[in-house]
């Protein structure tokens, strides 16, 4: 807010000519020693900041008293102004500028100008009364007195700088000066008790000048309207009825609410709502709202999980930047467009999931979420992504695993652009094509495996992934774009599984590498209009056949089938079946299909995992033995001793036991779901819970 008033070109001895001064100090009746500078040719003086710079923030504090007269060398001078000076550093200084301590002020009849920033930020001002004297208030004179609940403006008062009340929660003024009322909250508004209205029906809220930290919104109100509660920082609980529709913007900003719930009446929550709120933990959002406007939660430090309501579909920028507590988030279906900025510096949210209906994901919206280990992509008609590394939607993102859906046809221009923690990629079954750039610069990526659905590969996919080493090209691949492998120096194998070779652009490859072909392909692939043979050193045809294994990790939950030898370059199905009271839960490589397909291009070994089923039990059960607190940081309690405790993780391995027990502790066990098979009165339950 403040305006520096020299400008740059100023030469460093002009700079140095501009002299602080003040022409004399006196001990006002409230203890205060204050500064004044006699206004030249008058017996009159302005209270003057008594030097530039931080060192004299808070030269004064408590309550202050200016005189309406002091006296200098015999003379009496009568004090006309709350004078304003322009330092050596270029900076215009207020009478109290950041005199944070200052609670209130008495400012006599003989003051006719309140000057520039004459108390800006004086953040614990509590009360000032301006006299029917003055006619003039300065540029950002009240700005950011954050604890200034109400001013009243006297008539006589006809000019009003910008900014003057930035912050002040409610004025009252009839007067004919021009404003926008100068950012002060509201004006001239009805008030009853703490809650400052429109007008006496009392529908519109729109200033709250109290403070409590508790308190219920009358029954009354419809709207709650722009900056309400701004800083009210003494606020930790806020009760909305179910009559209010909307919520305006900077509502609750920097407010010091723990927890909000949000009733479903509410149809709109504007601009900045709630952010700042940094000791809030939790939110209750209601399904009612369709846009999660920008910067609702910005800066809500302590938030740790949010779920989106599924009726959103756009979450706008900013909307919970910052939010660094942040582990958990909902993206619902609806979904269409996430913002700039979105999710920025969410550090510790762990996994994302982009669900299939979002076209377009802006500017570092997941930007600086350096806990980010799982992304799971399920767009299936995204736009592309920014090309500048500074602005891309996953900068320093240290991603490890991406997922791209079944559901998505065509991967995003510079869709994981310089990612270079990215070591794995699991493509869906129905992508086409991979946009320009999009792996480009991965420089942990060491093994790609295109899917046999990928018919085109677009300008520099895989450019400069320098230490991939090893990839597979799809049987249906048929262009493949200039540089999609340029600077990956290390690769030194690459198997085509297309019979016939695909068209290339111009410097596809840059390694010393050796292609493996299907058997028979070789001639074609060799063959100077084809170009491959550019690019390796050898062309050798795979005809021996390929054995696939598949293993039951436990054949006494489940079996599996597809098993043999198979051509290079063929399709192959495996499956898991699970035995009664068992279900399959995963490949050892992490991919769930049951059946799947995959592709054979090398030896391969595919183990199922299965799990013994949980079912919820029946209120009989739940009677009988209770289990509590579920989710536990350790201690698990039972409602009776329980014979034998087996917790197991999710493999099916057992990693804790206990016997006769009404109380176990699983503290040392990581984080995670668990089974427990309990044994008790003759009788096995099996129960799931949650380590946090």
């Amino acid at each position: 807010m403040k305006r520096l008033l020299l400008f740059l070109v100023l030469t460093v001895s002009t700079m140095l000519s501009t002299v602080w001064a003040y022409d004399f100090s006196a001990v006002s009746s409230s203890g205060h020693t204050l500064y004044y500078e006699i206004i030249s040719g008058t017996t009159n003086v302005g209270v003057v900041r008594p030097g530039s710079g931080s060192s004299y923030d808070n030269y004064v504090s408590g309550n202050v008293v200016i005189p309406a007269t002091v006296s200098y060398n015999g003379t009496t001078y009568n004090v006309t102004e709350l004078k304003s000076i322009v330092g050596a550093d270029g900076y215009d200084y207020g009478s109290f500028d950041y005199c944070r301590g200052l609670t209130s002020v008495n400012i006599p009849n003989s003051v006719t100008s309140i000057g520039n920033y004459a108390f800006y930020y004086c953040t614990g001002l509590t009360s000032a009364t301006i006299p029917n004297s003055v006619t003039s208030i300065g540029v950002g004179a009240f700005y950011g007195c954050t604890s200034l609940t109400s001013v009243t403006i006297p008539n006589s008062v006809t000019s009003i700088g910008d900014g003057a009340f930035n912050s002040v929660r409610h004025i009252i003024y009839s007067g004919t000066a021009i404003g926008s009322p100068w950012e002060a909250r509201f004006i001239n508004g009805y008030i009853e008790g703490d809650f400052v209205y429109t007008d006496s029906t009392k529908t519109i809220l729109t200033t709250y000048i109290g403070i409590d930290s508790n308190v219920a919104i009358p029954n009354s109100v419809t709207s709650i309207g722009e900056c309400a509660f701004l800083h009210c920082n003494n606020l930790t609980s806020v009760t909305i009825p179910n009559s209010v529709i909307t919520i305006g913007a900077f509502a609750f900003q920097n407010c010091g609410l723990t927890s909000v719930i949000i009733p479903n009446s509410v149809t709109t929550i504007d601009a900045y709502a709630f952010s700042i709120c940094r000791a809030l933990t939790s939110v209750t959002l209601p399904n009612s709202i369709t846009i999660i406007d920008t910067g609702i939660f910005w800066s809500c430090v302590n938030l740790i999980a949010i779920t989106i309501p599924n009726n959103v579909t756009s979450i706008r920028p900013s909307a919970f930047s910052s939010c660094s507590s942040l582990t958990s988030v909902t993206i619902p279906d609806n979904i269409t467009s996430i913002g700039r900025s979105a999710f920025n510096g969410c550090s510790s949210l762990t996994s994302v999931t982009i669900p299939n209906n979002v076209t377009s994901i802006g500017n570092s919206a997941f930007s600086g979420c350096s806990s980010l280990a799982t992304l799971n992509f399920n767009a299936i008609n995204c736009s592309d992504f920014n090309y500048e590394t500074y602005d891309h939607p996953f900068y320093h993102c240290p991603v490890p695993t991406i997922t791209i859906g079944d559901s998505v046809q065509r991967i995003p221009a510079y869709f994981a652009y310089h990612l270079d923690s990215l070591r794995n990629i699991v493509i869906g079954n129905s992508v086409t094509s991979i946009g320009s750039f999009a792996f480009n610069g991965c420089a942990s990526l060491d093994t790609i495996i295109i899917p046999n659905n990928i018919t085109t590969l677009g300008e520099s996919t895989f450019e400069n992934c320098t230490n991939l080493a090893y990839a597979v090209i799809g049987k249906n691949m048929s262009y493949i774009e200039s540089k999609a492998f340029y600077g990956c120096n290390n690769m030194h194998n690459v198997k085509s599984l297309a019979s016939f070779p695909p068209t290339l652009g111009s410097n596809i490859f840059s390694a010393t590498a050796i292609l493996k072909v299907p058997c028979g392909s070789a001639a074609y692939y060799s063959a100077p209009a084809a170009k491959w043979a550019d690019y390796f050193i050898s062309i050798e045809e795979v005809c021996d056949n390929i054995t696939i294994t598949v293993i039951s990790a436990n054949e006494n939950m489940g079996t599996v089938s597809g098993s043999g030898e198979y051509l290079f370059g063929s399709e192959v199905t495996i499956t898991a079946t699970p035995k009664q009271g068992y279900r399959f839960v995963s490949w050892n490589d992490g991919n769930t299909d049951n059946p799947r397909t995959i592709v054979v291009e090398a030896e391969a070994t595919y183990i199922a995992t299965f799990e013994e089923e949980i079912g919820i039990e029946t209120a009989s059960e739940l009677d009988e033995l209770r289990l509590y607190p579920n989710p536990t940081k350790g201690i698990l309690n039972f409602n009776m001793e329980v014979e034998k405790v087996e917790v197991m993780d999710m493999m099916g391995k057992m990693v804790m036991q206990f016997y006769n027990a009404s109380e176990i502790n699983i503290a040392s066990l990581p984080k995670g779901v668990y089974c427990l098979r309990l044994s008790y009165n003759d009788k096995t339950t099996v129960h799931k819970i949650i380590k946090e």
